[in-house]
């Protein structure tokens, strides 16, 4: 049988176990907080997607109605309608109300008081009032209205929203209208598709201050002359959209995801540019499923 350890070595057998305990035990909480963060995320983003599915079935965003018309301006929302708006003047009324309520009793001569008609003089020297009584009351009356407590994600998802549909500049089809490349070289394309990295992710975007995915390849190649439809399936379909072999694949082509859920602009070495999802902003990112196929436009 083994003889079990003694003195020094046993001691050190001891720290050894000691010692893979505590880091088994770091390792199941990295592990739980990692897995904390991920459904925490998950929520997150869950609940940024249905906000967004909600706030723009009531506002829908204006798209062309066919490629000779034009495309109609998107409205402003009137300025008393806007929720900056009424938050300012809310809180500029509860600000004024408070700070008139908290002024001191002396803040002014009792005979100015007097004078205002606010108030009686009953007796004194040289017109200062040694005692006032009360000749008119006045009461004001204001509602607070309903507030809550917002998030700066939501903050920024709510500047977006309204930056979009504020937005009165040149769309897809204006460029494509009058392209600024006479050619689809890879290198103008990937010019054109890093100009958009941080445009905020918006649910049917296609301008310049929101995107989605097929609005993002849409509005790039926009700028070649070709106005591509906004559908992954419809771009997917399209004459000009030819699939090719993914070792034939070059910067400047389309990865399309096989189910057609997803699509982006190909920057070679497993990385694409893309509008990934609500809450999110267009950006390069690696691929990353490997259900996907790889088109050209063609000239």
């Amino acid at each position: 049988m083994t003889e079990k350890p003694s003195g020094r070595r046993r001691a050190d057998v001891e720290i050894n176990v000691l010692e893979s305990f505590e880091l088994r035990s770091r390792r199941s909480i990295r592990e739980s907080e990692r897995k904390r963060s991920s459904r925490a995320a998950l929520k997150a983003e869950k609940r940024a997607a249905k906000l967004d599915r909600k706030y723009f079935k009531a506002n829908p965003p204006q798209v062309e109605g066919s490629p000779t018309s034009l495309i109609r301006p998107i409205a402003k929302l009137p300025l008393r309608k806007r929720a900056a708006v009424k938050t300012a003047v809310v809180m500029s009324v509860i600000g004024g109300v408070t700070a008139t309520a908290s002024l001191p009793a002396y803040a002014y001569s009792p005979a100015v008081t007097a004078l205002s008609g606010l108030a009686s003089n009953s007796q004194g020297a040289a017109g200062e009032a040694q005692s006032l009584a009360i000749a008119v009351e006045t009461t004001i009356s204001y509602e607070r209205g309903s507030y809550g407590i917002m998030s700066a994600n939501d903050l920024r998802r709510l500047t977006d929203r309204n930056n979009y549909l504020g937005y009165t500049g040149l769309t897809a089809f204006d460029l494509a209208a009058n392209p600024k490349y006479s050619e689809l070289n890879p290198d103008d394309i990937m010019k054109v598709a890093a100009k958009h990295v941080g445009v905020p992710y918006i649910l049917g975007g296609q301008l310049p201050t929101g995107l989605d995915c097929s609005g993002y390849v849409r509005l790039v190649f926009s700028e070649f002359g070709l106005l591509l439809p906004h559908s992954v399936n419809a771009q997917a379909a399209h004459p000009r959209i030819k699939r090719i072999k993914k070792s034939d694949a070059r910067p400047g082509d389309l990865v399309i995801m096989s189910n057609h859920s997803h699509n982006g602009i190909y920057a070679g070495s497993g990385m694409f540019y893309h509008a990934p999802r609500p809450g999110d902003r267009v950006k390069l990112a690696p691929i990353y499923t490997p259900n996907v196929y790889y088109a050209r436009v063609i000239d």
